[in-house]
């Protein structure tokens, strides 16, 4: 079937999911390259330099893009969703204007507090962008809200290329981890550049202004986005706080191995993510104008796809690791599968959370994502020290164990402040068919039996979920654009 005989929805799906794949797996499909080029030792420090950016980003982009899915997302008027918009890009400038001068100055502290991990030019490389990253956040929600797709695919996957594209060429002369982060730094550079153009441009042809400062607006995001913000960072407990553990238990080069086997467990998100990145910006609108029914059906469709997709990557990312990574790296089969049913876990809690945000139970997240954080965090200090050499196992244990937690409380309390009308007895049977399938991944097959396998128990679960009756497909929407 040709692109242009779908559904307008199916379009938007099929576009954000490339672009998505080539933003957000640029790791993932350079990393066999990266692997050859750099030590393993290398590796495991940029690791932790990610991570260290991963917290960063929470802070600097405070969730904004959620208000905005909030406050524009719910508003059927489209002159009142433009100027919203307008009104969330500007906040977020201010915060970068404030941001970019305070990294600068922190980063020569931060470098001779921990100079094994990094030195002041890479901790610059590497946090400078982020200053802006609630801009690109806002900018980039903004075009999916307006049903941009091709213009996302366009702003996102030029990034993604061009970031490749430069540690190839700096990887192929001889250089590393220094090299790999100016590189990361010229094309987010180059995307913010280009974003702040576009909604600037967008904000004089709605207003005649480029930017729209309201004082009442910047009072109603910060009380919802700070919890958002906070839980986010929170989860840096469950999402990176795990890292540093286990390179002070271990060494680099194990955790070099973790997170080989953390960015195959990646694709689970990135195979995700079409559905997601069409989704989570509609969920409001769905729930708002066509009812409770519609939306729950939607968000069942979402678990099937989930579980469908998970038992597929189970099978498949012990086959790429040993096709494609060094031989150093293949203890990395061992820890991939336990990754990616965490990943599915954190999957479902962002799901099934509809309730929580309608009902602005953002607060009452943060105390659930703080609860379960903590547990994770109690459980990895105790257990990774225990396991020894094999601390990953610890950590594993504790993150399945925290975030099944997580999940649990937050279905409770979505359902408590907004319920839906789910089918848990059929979520159950699908739920049951996708731990076997998982289960069965777990056996030493050769190859060629394990790509049979995904095969048949990709389809198997799919199979079940048709006759069940858990899958709905989004019909053709009408003027929900409001450019």
């Amino acid at each position: 079937m040709k692109l242009l005989s779908l559904s307008p929805a199916l379009k938007n799906m099929a576009l954000y999911g490339s672009s998505i794949v080539l933003m957000k797996g640029v790791s993932l499909f350079m990393l066999p390259y990266i692997a050859n080029h750099i030590s393993q030792h290398e590796l495991g420090r940029l690791e932790l330099l990610s991570t260290f950016a991963m917290i960063l980003s929470v802070i600097l982009g405070l969730s904004l893009h959620e208000a905005l899915y909030r406050f524009a997302g719910a508003e059927q008027d489209p002159h009142q969703k433009r100027r919203i918009t307008g009104e969330i890009f500007t906040l977020t400038m201010i915060v970068g204007a404030i941001a970019l001068p305070i990294i600068w100055l922190l980063s020569p502290f931060i470098s001779e507090w921990k100079p094994e991990y990094a030195d002041t030019i890479e901790l610059e490389l590497l946090l400078m962008p982020l200053a802006f990253e609630g801009m690109v956040a806002v900018v980039l929600a903004s075009l999916r809200m307006r049903e941009k797709a091709q213009l996302f695919f366009y702003l996102t996957t030029g990034r993604a290329l061009l970031q490749a594209v430069l540690t190839v060429i700096v990887l192929y002369q001889g250089y590393g981890v220094t090299a790999i982060l100016f590189a990361g730094f010229i094309s987010a550079a180059l995307q913010v550049v280009v974003l702040v153009y576009l909604q600037t441009k967008q904000n004089k042809k709605v207003h005649g202004t480029s930017y729209l400062f309201n004082k009442e607006m910047m009072t109603l995001c910060i009380p919802y986005c700070l919890p958002l913000m906070a839980s986010g960072l929170v989860a840096f407990g469950l999402n990176g706080f795990e890292r540093w553990i286990l390179a002070e238990n271990t060494s680099f080069s194990d955790l070099a191995l973790y997170a080989v086997a953390l960015k195959f467990a990646l694709a689970l998100t990135l195979l995700m993510q079409p559905f997601c990145m069409w989704w989570m910006p509609k969920r409001f609108d769905y729930l708002q104008s066509r009812g409770k029914a519609i939306t729950a059906k939607m968000t069942q469709s979402s678990l099937v796809l989930l579980c469908g997709l998970t038992v597929l990557v189970c099978y498949l990312a012990p086959v790429l690791i040993e096709w494609l990574m060094p031989a150093s790296y293949q203890q990395a089969k061992n820890i991939a599968v336990a990754l990616i049913i965490v990943s599915a876990i954190k999957e479902l809690n962002e799901l099934i959370n509809l309730g929580a945000l309608a009902e602005k139970q953002t607060k009452k997240l943060l105390w659930i994502n703080s609860f379960a954080t903590g547990l994770g965090m109690i459980a990895i200090l105790v257990l990774t020290p225990i396991y020894g050499v094999n601390g990953v196992n610890g950590v594993i244990t504790s993150l399945i164990l925290a975030q099944t937690m997580r999940v649990i409380l937050t279905f409770i309390l979505s359902q408590s402040a907004h319920p839906l009308p789910y089918s848990l007895g059929k979520l159950s049977v699908l739920l049951l068919i996708t731990s076997v399938s998982i289960a069965l991944s777990l056996s030493s097959f050769s190859v060629g039996i394990q790509l049979m396998m995904a095969g048949l128990c990709t389809t198997s679960v799919v199979i079940f979920a048709s006759q069940l009756q858990l899958i709905t497909l989004p019909k053709n929407e009408q003027g929900e654009k409001f450019l």
